[in-house]
Parts: structure tokens; sequence; C-alpha cells
């Protein structure tokens, strides 16, 4: 019994020395060259510690998962690219993720650009999954927990140069770039809208229109009153850029046949906004929406300069068309060879 008992006391012991032999053993270099490795937000100790694993930085994932247990370091990890080299032990490597490491990315979004094309950018920039975030952008349900009352996001990615963490989410990006759309859309415009009695998706529809018609802040105000007289008057707004919005692939030049493309957002073929924006319109088209110039016009027709012909008849319309016309085809053949289109 007695020896029994003895064989039973030892065996804490042996356990003790065993467990401390692992930690010896695993807690040890594993002797590779330097790696960089990004931890991204919300990942888990178990997820960063098979990630460690995978690019032979650590032994064990189960003893980094036990000593930030332990160390109490679960709650302290930070996301970021962390640096790393063989000669870390895993305990040093523990105290690595503790340290701040979030490197940040400017990432740049024009005004005018359709979700499809800011889901490339945000893709190539951040390094997101751009199907991830075309689904996000596309989702009715996504959308309600952005306050947004639209179908999707078009419109709402607000144009903007970003300081964005490079271990940023698809949602939270897409997040981020909501609440400043909404943060420019402050009281002020609120009111505004209001006195017009028209919703922010109204306006937003309206102001992408805007947006696509022209890069002049000088006539952003008298295009938007052009749009405006036309749906007092009931006038359909045969607005160009829905075309382009509507019809399949990337903007080209527009032929006959594709005014007559059906579709809700072709405004040549359906009375009043289209359903929803066209594209993420700046804060100077947003404002021009809510603020356009007291004047008369019904119609324009671009220079080929850049800018537009205003006039306030059809007839005078047809005048300008045909006084720019040489002007328009030159340009958009010189358009041609640039691209080779």
């Amino acid at each position: 019994m007695k020896r029994f008992l003895s064989i039973l006391s030892i065996v804490p012991i042996v356990c003790i020395f065993v467990a401390c032999a692992g930690i010896f053993i695993f807690n040890r270099p594993t002797g590779v060259g330097k790696k960089e490795v990004e931890v991204r937000h919300g990942a888990t100790v178990k997820q960063i510690s098979h990630q460690l694993y995978q690019k032979r930085l650590i032994h064990s994932p189960r003893l980094l998962q036990f000593l930030a247990q332990i160390n109490g370091s679960s709650r302290r990890l930070k996301a970021g690219i962390h640096p790393f080299d063989g000669q870390m032990t895993t305990w040093e490597v523990l105290l690595e993720l503790e340290r701040s490491r979030d490197v940040t990315q400017n990432v740049t979004v024009l005004e005018g650009l359709e979700k499809k094309h800011v889901a490339a950018i945000l893709s190539e920039k951040l390094n997101l999954d751009q199907k991830k975030l075309l689904l996000l952008m596309n989702s009715a349900a996504f959308c309600i927990t952005l306050s947004v009352q639209a179908k999707d996001l078009e419109g709402y990615l607000f144009p903007e140069t970003y300081n964005f963490p490079t271990t940023v989410s698809e949602q939270q990006v897409l997040r981020r770039m909501v609440e400043h759309c909404q943060a420019v859309f402050d009281e002020r415009l609120q009111r505004r809208a209001d006195e017009l009695g028209m919703s922010i998706h109204e306006v937003i529809t309206l102001a992408s229109i805007i947006e696509g018609e022209t890069s002049w802040d000088s006539e952003r105000d008298t295009i938007a009153a052009v749009y405006h007289n036309r749906l007092k008057k009931g006038m359909r707004l045969q607005a160009d850029p829905t075309v382009q919005y509507a019809i399949p692939g990337e903007p080209r030049r527009l032929f006959y046949k594709d005014y007559d493309y059906e579709s809700l957002y072709n405004t040549y073929r359906h009375a009043g906004l289209p359903p929803g924006p066209i594209n993420s319109p700046g804060r100077a088209s947003i404002e021009a929406a809510l603020f356009p110039a007291d004047v008369d016009y019904l119609y324009f027709v671009a220079t080929g300069k850049g800018g537009h012909v205003f006039t306030r008849t059809l007839q005078g319309h047809k005048a300008a068309i045909r006084s720019t016309a040489a002007v328009r085809e030159n340009t958009w053949k010189k358009e041609k060879l640039v691209t080779g289109d």
C-alpha cells in the first residue's frame, strides 16, 4: 500500500516534468527566415495560431493558445501586419501579437463611378474579395443594416480619399463609405429635400445623373435646373447617362438603337427618375440636385469641348445640336483613335 501511495505521489511530479519538457521543446524557435503575417480584425487565437503554424513560425498551435490563456492575451491581440522570424520563441511570438501593427492604405474613389468599378478598386487596393464586395453591395438585407432605403448600394458609396487599415473587412469598408455619404447628407440638406418633397434616395438618384452629365462645377446647378423643370412639366428626362447605365458593357458612344433599350433606367422610354442612382455622385452634384439654378432651360447639348449649350425651346435645342455636331463628331473620332475602340 505504501509503495502504491509513493507511486501516486510521484505521478504529479512526472506530469509536471513532462509538461515543462513539452513547453521547453515546443516553445523553442523554429529557425525559419523572416516573415510578415497579416492578422485580420476579429481573428481568434485559434485561427491565428494555426496561421502561424502553417507559416512554420511556431511548433505547436496548442502551446500558443495555452500561453495566451494563462497570460490573458486573448483580448489584447492586435490586427495588422506583424513581423516575425524563426529566432523567436512561441512566447516572443505571442508578445509580438500584442503590439499594435495596424498599417493603413490610402484609397481614392472618384466621383461618377458605378459600384462594380468601386468594388474593383477596393479589391485591388485592400486585397479584398471582389465577389463578396459585390454581393454585399447588391444585398437588400445589408442595406437595411446600414439604414439605406434601397435595394443596393449604388450611389451611396461616397467618392472620397479614404485611409483604411489594410486588415479591414469587406463589411467595414462599405459601412464606412455609406456612413460618410450619410454624414454629407446633413440636416441642412435634409431640410432642403423636405422643402422639395424629395426623398434622400431621389436626391442621390438625380445627383448621380448630374454627375454623369458633367465634370464642370460651374454648370451642375444649371443641368439640375433642366431636370427639375422637365420633371415639373411631366417631360421625360432623356438623360444619356441613364442609357449608358442601362445597356450592357462599358460606356461607349450611344447609337439611336440604344435609346430604345428596354430598362426602367432608360429615361428616354420611362418618365420620371430611374429606380435608383446610376453612379456615386460627389458633394457638388448632391448640392446641385437640391439647389438648382433659377433658370427656365429645358434642353442642353454637349459642345464637344467639355461644356454644354442650354436652350429653352425644342427649336433652339435642334439648332444647338446642328451647330455643335461637327465639333462633337471630331471629338469622338479623336477619342476613338486614342482608345483604339
